[in-house]
């Protein structure tokens, strides 16, 4: 897998393999159909809730900002709705931004992966800054929320727009280069 990455801090509340490199077990499977749902805007909102709870256990105790990632199509409509759900998980300890955006639509990493593509490179996302009235003081945690980490480039792209600030927060983690805190204990419980 081609990867610039240098995250080692994603925080993902369940992992997978990618159906490539063996079969998936049940439990993965499921795993990955959830992390697809969360993907449609429209997705059922127990499903989005009940996500929403595993992410915030991942945050507990702290507090600062989620920032949705735009989906390949520009709209951050599905990511912003599970960060709005972590963000009453976690009692309103973070705040929801909206900041992020993409140029232009660019390929899906799903349809790549299908098509044995690369994934995109952070440059390739087109992913960028709006202009925001964010005010870090250094106290808070900035994470990039998204249903899924394959490469981990589109949250490489977010730091890069961020400035090198802020680090993943995903519903799961199917990248196997990117050593984290469920790497060694397969999917969370």
């Amino acid at each position: 897998m081609t990867t610039t990455c240098t995250d080692t801090t994603t925080k993902a509340a369940r992992r997978y393999v990618s159906p490539r490199t063996r079969p998936l077990t049940s439990e993965e499977a499921q795993v990955r159909a959830l992390a697809y749902m969360l993907k449609d805007p429209d997705c059922d909102q127990d499903i989005v809730e009940a996500a929403a709870r595993e992410m915030a256990k991942l945050v507990e105790g702290e507090r600062g900002y989620l920032i949705p990632v735009p989906s390949h199509t520009r709209s951050t409509t599905a990511n912003r709705r599970l960060a709005s759900a972590i963000m009453f998980c976690t009692g309103g300890k973070f705040e929801v931004t909206d900041i992020l955006s993409r140029k232009g639509p660019v390929d899906s990493t799903c349809e790549r992966h299908r098509q044995k593509l690369p994934p995109l490179e952070p440059d390739a996302h087109q992913i960028f800054l709006h202009p925001s009235k964010v005010t870090l003081t250094g106290t808070e945690k900035i994470y990039f929320v998204d249903n899924v980490l394959t490469s981990g480039n589109t949250i490489e792209a977010c730091r890069r727009a961020m400035l090198g600030l802020g680090t993943g927060l995903v519903y799961a983690d199917a990248h196997h280069d990117i050593p984290n805190r469920l790497a060694g204990q397969g999917a969370a419980k």
